[in-house]
């Protein structure tokens, strides 16, 4: 079994996320007209050339698949959100802030294969936003996602995503919930919270859960397993208390589980 996908397949990959993302992201939140992205070329030969054509730094080189794929083996959205907020020598955004998330994930894949056809896709359709995913409470920014355990199951047996809390549970109903938490300001993630989660369907069950921290490709975060049945409404409560701020604050979010 080969040690990382193909580069075809997991250019496939990729730009399947891409697609669905740049929909999620681009979605018009009211009726003005958003500016249009640069390219991934563009950002490349305009911010990122700097320190990824000769590798400043131990930084990938562009082109460089051997040396972009173990970074991309958590998938691209885990690397974007780590470039984001800064990694090693990379300050956030590539020092940058006027770059768009869809910027930095299109430069991203543009590194991983410049050669790729950038018509080659077809345009993304229109993408509802998704409710409940993210939250401003308290001076932090508070995002809350689930995966499945069957999702998990996938991964190889000694990765981080298979041996986190213990293992993943054989129930088809159970999932993780993730909550990732960030200075409203710096952006830069909190460390040593305590996190707690209440999955509720209202005038029926509850459970709650101790979130637990999780560190995958240096990205950090918390989580644990909860139940969440299909064609299913829930109230997810998520506290959180902080060094700075021992006073929990509270984001409430609604999720259907489809």
């Amino acid at each position: 079994m080969e040690r990382f996908p193909t580069s075809a397949k997991l250019w496939s990959w990729l730009a399947a996320g891409l697609l669905f993302s740049i929909g999620i992201s681009l979605a018009p939140a009211t009726g003005l007209a958003q500016p249009k992205d640069r390219t991934g070329k563009e950002v490349v030969d305009a911010i990122c050339a700097h320190c990824h054509t000769t590798g400043v730094k131990g930084a990938p080189k562009i082109g460089d698949r051997d040396a972009w794929r173990p970074r991309l083996s958590h998938g691209v959205e885990t690397l974007v959100r780590s470039a984001i907020r800064g990694h090693g020598g990379m300050p956030p955004r590539g020092d940058r802030a006027d770059l768009t998330d869809a910027e930095v994930r299109g430069a991203i894949l543009y590194m991983y294969n410049p050669t790729a056809p950038a018509a080659s896709a077809p345009a993304p359709k229109a993408a509802v936003v998704p409710p409940g995913t993210h939250k401003v409470v308290g001076g932090l920014d508070i995002y809350l996602g689930f995966v499945s355990a069957a999702t998990l199951r996938k991964f190889p047996d000694a990765s981080v995503e298979r041996l986190m809390h213990g293992g993943v549970p054989s129930d088809p109903t159970q999932y993780h919930a993730n909550v990732t938490v960030l200075d409203r300001v710096s952006k830069s993630p909190i460390a040593k919270a305590n996190v707690e989660i209440r999955v509720e369907q209202p005038g029926m069950t509850s459970e709650n859960k101790a979130l637990e921290p999780v560190v995958i490709n240096n990205l950090e975060s918390y989580g644990n397993y909860v139940q969440l049945k299909p064609k299913t409404n829930y109230v997810v409560t998520v506290r959180v208390r902080t060094a700075e701020s021992p006073q929990a604050v509270e984001a409430r979010f609604e999720h259907r589980q489809y």
